[in-house]
């Protein structure tokens, strides 16, 4: 579990020195910081616990502690008021950087992310969770709701639509190596803090952070794709053409394999459903790499090998905890 030493380092930012009379803050060591300290261990900052959480458990919550929880759906206006989680609070991607810097985000609740398929709903857990690494932040924490609405209604058909073998025949099972190690992107938003530097470099990265499998695939050369996966899930039952395989929690971090990520290509992560790379690309994006996540992951495009998380229609009827 990270622990409050951790959050103090960060907080004061390892990465500051005193020159001249002057704090110099090199903020890419203060972001990088916090993203080591959560992929490391991939959980909510205090609680220590998974940053997944399904809709049987979610609706014990509403039941039981709705005052200790915090919905915020990221749907479009329509599509919320259409229908949303009871107490939820509807906002875009593009409201993230003023929740930060207008303290809109309640560090005495849980938030609970939700989206149509926990894709851009596990990009604003990330973003949140490392914050909460921060002591200017203690006490944030949030989940994504696992599969998004679609984990919710059994009508709800983004995830059925999205699933695909179409991609199967075109997986290889060559390991691809490199060794080729690379500068850090440079950040430079003037913010002296965790907070300040986040909300700043969101402006670019909600904009263009995930790509579609037909896209990949019609020239998987054209990125340096990052399977997130262990190696012998990578080896078998194969990956993308050209992909490179990093292992969960153990790479990329400053004092691993991150800088075996080009700054000059985009880079394409993709895991079993989608959720954990847009994690994964979130702090990425957040650092100054131009990353994309694969939308809906290996389900999208290999579902029938899929070794990992897979998504079916919820079996329990949850729409007594969505209004109207």
């Amino acid at each position: 579990m990270l622990n409050k030493f951790k959050l103090s380092i960060i907080s004061l930012a390892a990465a500051v020195a005193l020159f001249a009379g002057c704090i110099i803050v090199i903020e890419f060591d203060v972001l990088s910081e916090a993203g080591d300290a959560y992929l490391s261990e991939y959980k909510t900052p205090d609680s220590g616990e998974g940053v997944n959480i399904n809709m049987s458990d979610l609706a014990t919550l509403m039941d039981t502690d709705a005052s200790g929880i915090y919905i915020i759906d990221w749907r479009s206006a329509t599509d919320y008021a259409a229908g949303h989680l009871i107490g939820a609070v509807n906002k875009s991607l593009t409201d993230l950087d003023d929740m930060i810097t207008d303290s809109e985000l309640p560090t005495d609740k849980l938030i609970i992310n939700v989206c149509y398929t926990g894709q851009s709903a596990s990009f604003a857990t990330a973003v949140m969770n490392l914050l909460g690494q921060d002591e200017a932040f203690a006490g944030l924490e949030a989940k994504n709701l696992k599969f998004g609405m679609c984990g919710v209604l059994a009508s709800a058909t983004q995830w059925t639509n999205a699933v695909s073998s179409t991609y199967t025949a075109s997986l290889e099972t060559t390991t691809n190596t490199t060794t080729t190690t690379n500068d850090y992107p440079e950040i430079d938003t003037g913010e002296t803090t965790l907070g300040g530097i986040v909300a700043a470099q969101l402006d670019d990265a909600v904009n263009g952070w995930n790509i579609s499998a037909a896209t990949v695939f019609a020239d998987p050369s054209q990125y340096f794709i990052v399977n997130y996966w262990p190696l012998d899930q990578y080896e078998d039952p194969g990956h993308i053409e050209g992909a490179y395989q990093f292992t969960p929690k153990t790479s990329l971090l400053t004092t691993s394999t991150l800088n075996l990520l080009p700054t000059d290509e985009t880079i394409v992560v993709y895991c079993y459903t989608g959720q954990t790379s847009a994690q994964v690309t979130a702090y990425l994006r957040l650092l100054g790499y131009d990353a994309k996540s694969l939308l809906f992951g290996i389900e999208g495009f290999a579902h029938d090998v899929n070794p990992g998380s897979t998504y079916s229609a919820p079996a329990v009827d949850y729409s007594s905890y969505v209004t109207p």
